[in-house]
């Protein structure tokens, strides 16, 4: 390449950097909204400004003054509410399109021992399901596989992009563990059968004690010959870098599971699912362990339980100091997302308190995953990802979103049934 080829290239690339670095600090204003800042602060009538995808304001606007020309972009929100995005944890989102056909389900591997397995890329970000579950508030989710002892490790995804390498947030966060269970649930969730006994459950503890045994070991050998792939991927929970992530849901399994956490060397531990985390708290409280709560809007594990017990636990762990955040795992799940706000809406009828609810939905999955300088709360310096809504997000009724941001990137709202919709409300003159 000649000398002027070379500058010229020189100048264009400079250009093009200046470019994408003005419209990254383009400004955008939001003012007059009551902000719920997701750490349990509400600011009734707030500033909020972002350059770019950052947050670099966030104030009370009877205690400060803004001029409104400094800002390319204004809006004005005066009687809406600004939430952070809501995020939806343990979810097979991108990983399942439709339930009924299999050749769209893409979440499990043969075998039992599987850490090495990363959903990331088997991630479609092109799913129609994330528009319908977006369109609810929820910007964020972590997708995990299941189907094994250990099915792989999850990553938080942002529920906007072109293809799972721009929808990534926080790649290979934590590795699923599936607890055995010492009985075993006959019937289906609609009707409850008995319960049976596991009379495998010692071995089934012992294997996977066994196997974490020699993971850990694994990681003192140097120079490897050969290297053991599945015991590599675990690395990063004996140095704290990955969770832990447990399904159990009786309270002698998740005694179990904790004593296995204390013993094993993993840093970090998590509980997915926790139906009887009510009844051991204090063990919980005394090792820091988070409870993910797999879904409300079920029926209780036994037969003799109050029929409202899974709405209720959610504001007895919090009210216990027991960090909690909610996942819609189980039957049609990926569908179920879209829910994910009306079943927390659930829990605070039952005795969870309001900001402490979006504080679960936001903030408290982000420091689960250690991601909580950058996301999770209305706050500056962290990214603009939040919603803009007009009732409560929380209430089927009064739930109407009219603006969202994906660090700072305004997305759209509409999905496959709300075109279906208009479609058909303008085919039938219906306003």
């Amino acid at each position: 390449m000649s000398n002027l080829g070379s500058i010229s290239a020189g100048l264009f690339f400079v250009l093009a950097v200046n470019g994408s670095i003005a419209q990254q600090e383009k400004s955008t204003l939001i003012r007059y909204a009551t902000v719920h800042v997701g750490n349990g602060e509400v600011i009734d009538n707030a500033y909020v400004v972002f350059h770019g995808s950052e947050i670099s304001r966030v104030s009370d606007a009877n205690k400060s003054r803004i001029n409104p020309s400094d800002y390319d972009t204004i809006i004005d929100a005066d009687g809406k509410h600004l939430y952070p995005g809501f995020i939806l944890m343990d979810s097979r989102i991108g990983l399942i399109e439709i339930d009924q056909v299999k050749a769209t389900h893409d979440f499990r591997e043969t075998g039992k021992f599987l850490p090495n397995v990363r959903a990331l890329p088997a991630f479609n970000a092109e799913s129609k399901i994330l528009r319908t579950i977006r369109s609810n508030g929820v910007l964020m989710a972590q997708i995990a596989p299941n189907g094994a002892v250990i099915s792989g490790t999850s990553s938080l995804m942002k529920l906007d992009g072109d293809n799972w390498q721009e929808s990534v947030f926080q790649g290979d966060e934590g590795i699923f563990l599936e607890w055995p269970s010492r009985a075993r649930m006959t019937g289906w969730w609609a009707e409850p059968g008995k319960s049976k006994e596991n009379k495998k459950y010692e071995d089934q503890v012992s294997e996977i004690i066994q196997f974490f045994a020699e993971a850990k070991a694994d990681q003192a050998l140097d120079g490897h010959v050969h290297a053991n792939l599945r015991f590599e991927s675990m690395a990063d929970l004996f140095n704290g870098d990955q969770r832990l992530y447990v399904r159990v849901d009786h309270a002698k399994d998740i005694l179990d599971a904790v004593q296995f956490f204390r013993e094993s060397g993993v840093q970090n531990m998590v509980i997915v699912g926790g139906a009887e985390a009510d009844l051991v708290i204090n063990e919980l409280k005394e090792n820091d362990i988070p409870v993910i709560i797999d879904r409300v809007h079920k029926l209780p594990i036994h037969t003799d339980d109050p029929i409202e017990k899974p709405y209720r636990i959610a504001g007895v762990l919090q009210k216990a100091g027991i960090k909690i955040a909610f996942a819609t795992s189980g039957s049609m799940e990926t569908m179920i997302g879209r829910n994910l706000p009306f079943q927390v809406g659930t829990a605070i009828y039952h005795g969870l308190p309001y900001e402490q609810a979006i504080r679960a939905l936001s903030l408290s999955p982000a420091e689960i995953m250690g991601v909580s300088e950058t996301i999770g709360s209305i706050e500056p310096g962290k990214v603009a990802t939040f919603f803009l809504c007009e009732g409560d997000p929380l209430d089927i009724r009064t739930n109407q979103i009219e603006a969202a941001y994906i660090m700072g990137k305004p997305i759209d709202l509409s999905n496959h049934q709300s075109r279906l919709a208009e479609k058909f409300m303008k085919k039938h003159g219906v306003d």
